[in-house]
């Protein structure tokens, strides 16, 4: 007897019985679509969940205590007066636990948000460093990751970062709190703030909210706990968030932001006397630039 293939066509019901090939064409044609449909789908769903799981990562739990309440830090921000003292950068460089960093200690300096770098010309210029966190979408355009607020104007919102930069006027402060108090103070009367992960908090490391992981060089904002002054700090190696974080609250700061971008070689600075150091990085890609002023 011939075996028969699967390709053969096989005539049942008599010799006047003729097949359909069109119909079965065509219901080979519709499971083809399916099964492409159902692999557009696997792979939409693939992609959207990375996605998804991208933006994510950036929110992360704050269960630590904080130094300031927010009624004190809106109190800072609403003073009127105005500190006379020399208005400059002043580099130190130092260590702790065999972490090696610099140090930049912010003398009476106004602040101020950018997306485009400052003029060569600007001769009020004292610090600017990478600050926020941003992505570009789907359409290549910018976004920004956690809340930003500029000039009053809600620009993006997110939630798990603690700490925050606070503009309102010619006063600025870091500051670290979870809730939106100063946030709302800070849109009220036209100001700007932007949000990033806390690293230190009333001196206690805030390990929840370390979700870059790896050794890079580091760059934070801290606030000294016995002086009350503010320094930009980054590290002149590659260093774990942990290890940084560990040696800014050894060293004495109470509060830390990180701040994206790591480490420059050599940062431009602005010192008390006018004198500049460094070099400016910030022109090829300038749009997070936390800007300090005369």
């Amino acid at each position: 007897m011939k075996q028969i293939d699967d390709n053969d066509i096989q005539f049942l019901g008599g010799e006047n019985y003729k097949p359909s090939l069109p119909h079965r064409r065509k219901r080979w044609a519709w499971i083809a679509a399916a099964v492409i449909a159902v692999l557009v789908l696997i792979v939409g769903g693939i992609y959207a969940g990375k996605r998804i799981a991208y933006h994510l990562r950036w929110a992360v739990s704050f269960e630590y205590p904080v130094s300031r309440s927010s009624a004190e830090m809106i109190a800072e921000l609403s003073k009127t007066s105005v500190d006379t003292t020399a208005s400059g950068v002043t580099m130190t460089v130092d260590s702790m636990n065999n972490v090696p960093f610099k140090l930049y200690q912010l003398h009476n300096l106004k602040a101020d948000f950018a997306v485009q770098a400052p003029s060569d010309s600007d001769s009020t210029l004292c610090l600017a460093v990478h600050a926020w966190d941003y992505y570009w979408d789907d359409n290549k355009q910018y976004r920004h990751l956690g809340d930003y607020i500029y000039k009053g104007k809600d620009i993006a919102s997110g939630s798990g970062r603690a700490g925050f930069v606070a503009i309102i006027g010619d006063r600025w402060l870091m500051g670290i709190s979870p809730e939106d108090s100063v946030k709302d103070y800070v849109q009220q009367h036209d100001g700007s703030i932007f949000r990033q992960f806390a690293l230190v908090s009333a001196g206690q490391i805030c390990v929840k909210q370390f979700v870059l992981k790896g050794k890079v060089t580091r760059a934070a904002l801290a606030r000294m706990k016995s002086t009350n002054d503010y320094y930009f700090v980054e590290t002149i190696h590659k260093e774990s968030l942990y290890d940084f974080a560990e040696a800014l609250a050894d060293y004495g700061f109470i509060d830390a932001i990180y701040l994206t971008g790591g480490s420059n070689k050599d940062t431009f600075y602005r010192d008390s006397d006018g004198d500049t150091h460094g070099t400016p990085n910030w022109k090829d890609k300038p749009w997070n630039l936390l800007i300090f002023r005369k």
